[in-house]
C-alpha cells in the first residue's frame, strides 16, 4: 500500500501536484481491499482510509482528507458483520441506507412480514433478515424454531406516516388502526418518519441486541445503548394525542428476547415459522426462503404443516384463534413455561390450549397492584371483572401489560380480547372452580 503513495519530495512530503492522482489511486485501491476483507465499500472506504492515518506519515493528512471526501456510496450496498464492534451509525451495517429521499435495502437483505404483528404504539414495522453469504438457517425439530448461522443480522425499523405538510422535526404522526407494514422495499421519507431501528446480530458468543435512534434529518440512526424518549403526537379521526415513544435500552431488549430462563440465551421472536405470512404464492415466505437457499435441511411440504398464526384482525378466523395469536406475539415470549414470567403460571404462548393457563378462573400468584381489584385472570362473560382486561387497558407502569414496548393502549386489540371474554361461556365460583372448559367449548 505504501508503494502507491510515492513520489515524495526531498523533504519527505508528497508533492502537491500529485495529490489528485494519488487520491484517485487510493480510492481505486480502497475498494478491492474492502472487498477482500468482506467490508462494504460505501461504509468502509472512509473508515479504512481513516485507519491509514495511524501508519502513514502525518504529512499525508491533506491527501487523506481529499480521499475521504471523494468516497461515494457504492452500488454494492451489502450487510456487514461485526463480531465485537458496535458501530455508532446504523448505515455502517450495510442493511439500510437513505438514498434519494427513501430508505432502501442492501442487495442481500430480505424483508419478512409477520402473520400477526406485535403492537408498538401503532408504529409500522420494516423487518429484515440478512444471512452471511453461502450460509443458511435450519429448522430445529424440537423447538420448532429457526437456527441461524453466525453473522446473521436481523433488523426491525419503526416508523409512522407523517401528517401532511408537517415538518420531520414536528413529529406529528398519524395513528393507523390495527397495524401496517412496509409494502415493497423502499420507505418514502417524504411521507414517513423513522424513529428507531433495532438490530439483532448473531455472534460467536450468541445474539446481541443494539438499538439505534434516527436523527431528525432522517439521514441515519445513531447507536443508543441507554434507549431514548421521543416526544410525538398522534392524530386519529380528527383528534390529537401527545405521547412519549420509548426506545428500549440494551438490557430491555435482551430481557424480552431471553426466551429461556434456564439457558439465558437471547433468541429472535418474530422470524419464526409460526409467525411468517404464508399460504399464497406471492406471500409464501417459507417457500421463498427454501427456494432461495436461505433455509436448508427442511422438507418444504413438511414445513408447511407447521402451525402458523392467523392475523388477529382476520374476521374469517375463529375468535379464540385470533385472540391466542394476539396474546402469543404480544405476551407469549414472557408468559411461557420457560420465559421470564414462568412463575406466574399464566402461559400465553402458542400451543397452550388449557384455558386455566390463559387465566380462566385462575387467581394471580404475584400480580400485586396489577389486579385492579379483580379476583381472577379471566372471568367468563365478564371482561370488566377480569385482570387481563384491566392490565391491557392500564397505563400504570406497575400494572400495564405488556410492561415494555408501549406507551398507549391498543384499543383495537383490547376490544378483541374483551369481546372474547364476554362471549366465553361459564362462570367462576368464589374459590376459582369452574366447569371444565376447552377451546372447542369456548369457540365452537
Amino acid at each position: 500500500m505504501l508503494s502507491l503513495l510515492a513520489p515524495w519530495d526531498e523533504g519527505g512530503r508528497l508533492r502537491l501536484g500529485q495529490q489528485k492522482r494519488q487520491g484517485a489511486a487510493l480510492i481505486d485501491r480502497c475498494h478491492p481491499l474492502a472487498r477482500r476483507q468482506g467490508i462494504n465499500q460505501s461504509v468502509s472506504c472512509p473508515r479504512l482510509l481513516k485507519g491509514l492515518r495511524s501508519v502513514l506519515p502525518g504529512s499525508l493528512a491533506l491527501l487523506i482528507g481529499l480521499v475521504l471526501g471523494g468516497c461515494a456510496p457504492s452500488d454494492e450496498f451489502t450487510t456487514q458483520y461485526f463480531e465485537t464492534e458496535n458501530p455508532t451509525r446504523l448505515s455502517e451495517w450495510g442493511v439500510l441506507q437513505v438514498s434519494g429521499g427513501a430508505l432502501t435495502l442492501g442487495r442481500d437483505v430480505t424483508v419478512y412480514k409477520l402473520a400477526s404483528p406485535l403492537f408498538s404504539d401503532y408504529a409500522g414495522k420494516l423487518r429484515t433478515l440478512s444471512l452471511p453469504e453461502g450460509k443458511s438457517a435450519t429448522l430445529d425439530p424440537h423447538s420448532g424454531r429457526f437456527v441461524y448461522p453466525e453473522g446473521t443480522v436481523i433488523t426491525k425499523s419503526f416508523y409512522y406516516r407523517r401528517v401532511g405538510g408537517s415538518a420531520r422535526s414536528d413529529y406529528r404522526l398519524i395513528r393507523t388502526a390495527g397495524s401496517f407494514d412496509l409494502d415493497g422495499e423502499h420507505l418514502d421519507l417524504d411521507q414517513m418518519t423513522l424513529l428507531e431501528t433495532r438490530i439483532l446480530v448473531k455472534r460467536s458468543s450468541g445474539w446481541a441486541a443494539l438499538p439505534y435512534v434516527w436523527n431528525e434529518a432522517q439521514s441515519d440512526a445513531t447507536l443508543s445503548p441507554t434507549g431514548a424518549l421521543v416526544r410525538a403526537e398522534l392524530e386519529h379521526e380528527g383528534s390529537r394525542e401527545a405521547f412519549a415513544y420509548v426506545v428500549p435500552n440494551k438490557n430491555q431488549c435482551a430481557g424480552c428476547h431471553t426466551l429461556d430462563q434456564s439457558s439465558k440465551e437471547m433468541l429472535p421472536i418474530g422470524p419464526h415459522p409460526k409467525h411468517l405470512v404464508r399460504g399464497l404464492p406471492q406471500s409464501d415466505q417459507l417457500a421463498s426462503w427454501v427456494k432461495a437457499g436461505g433455509l436448508s435441511q427442511v422438507d418444504h411440504a413438511a414445513a408447511l404443516q407447521l402451525d402458523v398464526h392467523p392475523h388477529w384482525q382476520d374476521a374469517s378466523t375463529g375468535q379464540s384463534e385470533r385472540v391466542l395469536a394476539y396474546l402469543d406475539i404480544n405476551c407469549g415470549h414472557c408468559h411461557s413455561p420457560t420465559g421470564p414470567a414462568d412463575t406466574s403460571g399464566l402461559f400465553l404462548n402458542a400451543g397452550i390450549l388449557d384455558p386455566i393457563r390463559w387465566g380462566v378462573c385462575k387467581a394471580p400468584i404475584a400480580a400485586g397492584q396489577g389486579t385492579g381489584g379483580a379476583q381472577f385472570g379471566i372471568v367468563p362473560g365478564n371482561p370488566d371483572a377480569s385482570i387481563m382486561s384491566y392490565r391491557l387497558s392500564s397505563l400504570d407502569p406497575g400494572a400495564m401489560m405488556p410492561e415494555l414496548g408501549r406507551s398507549l393502549v391498543h384499543e383495537e386489540g383490547l376490544a378483541l380480547v374483551r369481546a372474547w371474554i364476554a362471549a366465553m361461556p361459564g362462570h367462576c365460583d368464589s374459590d376459582g372452580s369452574a366447569p371444565p372448559l376447552t377451546l372447542a367449548s369456548i369457540d365452537p
